[in-house]
């Protein structure tokens, strides 16, 4: 058997896949959440936003929590496809830079 290039032995292939396979689960999971979310509520992602806006306005409002104020306000807010390969891009090159040493 060949070994992967920059992997010292088996076991390290072995838990690159399963932290792969982990992320690609949790996305799944992620995805059927929300679909269930909206079939429950009636409400598609934009419906429940408006409807739990003000909830977190008030919130952000209270200053208690500056990092997520500046997440809602600031950041890029991505499709699920898009966050997906961002964060599977983060994770392969975390792999790699682990076993590259």
């Amino acid at each position: 058997m060949h070994q992967a290039p920059g992997f010292a032995d088996i076991d390290a292939v072995l838990s690159a896949v399963e932290a792969v396979n982990a992320y690609t689960i949790g996305a799944i999971r992620g995805e059927v959440t929300v679909a269930r979310a909206e079939r429950a509520t009636g409400m598609d992602e934009h419906q429940w936003q408006r409807v739990t806006g003000p909830y977190l306005t008030r919130t952000l409002a209270t200053g208690r929590y500056p990092t997520l104020a500046k997440v809602v306000h600031d950041a890029r807010h991505l499709d699920p496809d898009a966050t997906f390969t961002a964060g599977l891009e983060y994770l392969l090159d975390g792999i790699a830079a682990r076993h590259t040493r």
